[in-house]
């Protein structure tokens, strides 16, 4: 004889408040975190940009002074950096007379000085010299002069762009023998 466990049907409920409140509690915590995760990026995308034109200039520079063999200077102000040689373009020494026939360099001084790159003015830009232990935040009327040697025998130089009273900043190291960056310290801080 085989016999059958008869299943007790309990009434249905429904949910508890407590697990309603639960439920809505973790859905805002998700709903926050996606928010934060989809404004992050466009923070960093905008800093990364305005970091390449400064990173475009220094490898300009730097392939320019290995090029004609003599220094370049990048200015860098509060809202802008500068590429152009040391001294005056038509000053060159390296290209001059027999040495430059049959070569295909362009005379420094046909070129247009300086490149300029301008940075977005809701950027403050301070720069962290080899060996200062704080950044110095740059002023228009103070421009801080990085000189690019052709051997590539200068000073690395930290270079940081930041907004909204540092809660969003990026901080990059320029290598003096490639004119590569490196981030250094990147902060986002949403915004409450």
């Amino acid at each position: 004889m085989i016999l059958q466990k008869s299943q007790s049907r309990s009434p249905h409920r429904g949910f508890s408040l407590l697990e309603i409140i639960v439920v809505l509690a973790v859905a805002g915590v998700v709903l926050g975190a996606a928010a934060l995760m989809i404004s992050t990026p466009k923070a960093e995308q905008a800093l990364r940009e305005e970091h390449g034109k400064i990173e475009d200039l220094v490898r300009q520079g730097r392939a320019l002074a290995v090029t004609y063999q003599q220094p370049f200077v990048i200015e860098l102000r509060q809202s802008e950096a500068r590429l152009r040689p040391f001294g005056d373009p038509g000053q060159s020494t390296r290209y001059e007379g027999e040495e430059n026939e049959g070569s295909s360099l362009r005379p420094l001084d046909e070129m247009q000085w300086p490149r300029i790159e301008q940075i977005s003015d809701e950027y403050e830009m301070a720069v962290r010299r080899w060996g200062q232990p704080n950044a110095l935040v740059l002023q228009n009327d103070t421009p801080q002069i990085w000189t690019i040697e052709p051997q590539g025998l200068c000073e690395p130089i930290s270079i940081r762009l930041s907004k909204d009273f540092g809660d969003i900043s990026l901080a990059r190291v320029y290598h003096p023998l490639t004119g590569v960056a490196e981030d250094e310290e990147l902060t986002i801080t949403s915004k409450k």
